[in-house]
């Protein structure tokens, strides 16, 4: 009898400490936000984005190929391997 309450106050307790949570929120300055951008063709990767540096399966069906271009900047650019297409949006990532 005093285990099954000894159980059930921990899962109280538990319960009462998850409900108690809370996300914090964390602001990211506006000078350090990655940027995006479009895309200009949807079935190849243009020259413009240097030297592919490399590639990573993301999931089972995408893969993310990095490319550093001239002034060294990364571009990752996301692919759907299953139906074959560049997604619209690439991420570029500053160097300095």
């Amino acid at each position: 009898m005093n285990r099954k309450r000894l159980v059930l106050a921990c899962g109280l307790l538990l319960c009462i400490v998850g409900i108690s949570c809370e996300k914090t929120q964390v602001s990211v300055p506006p000078e350090l936000k990655l940027s995006f951008e479009t895309i200009k063709t949807q079935n190849a990767t243009p020259a413009e984005y240097g030297e592919l540096e490399g590639v990573v399966p993301d999931g089972p069906h995408l893969a993310r190929m990095f490319f550093e271009k001239s002034d060294k900047s990364i571009v990752v650019v996301t692919i759907n391997m299953d139906d074959g297409f560049v997604r619209d949006h690439v991420l570029v990532i500053p160097r300095k």
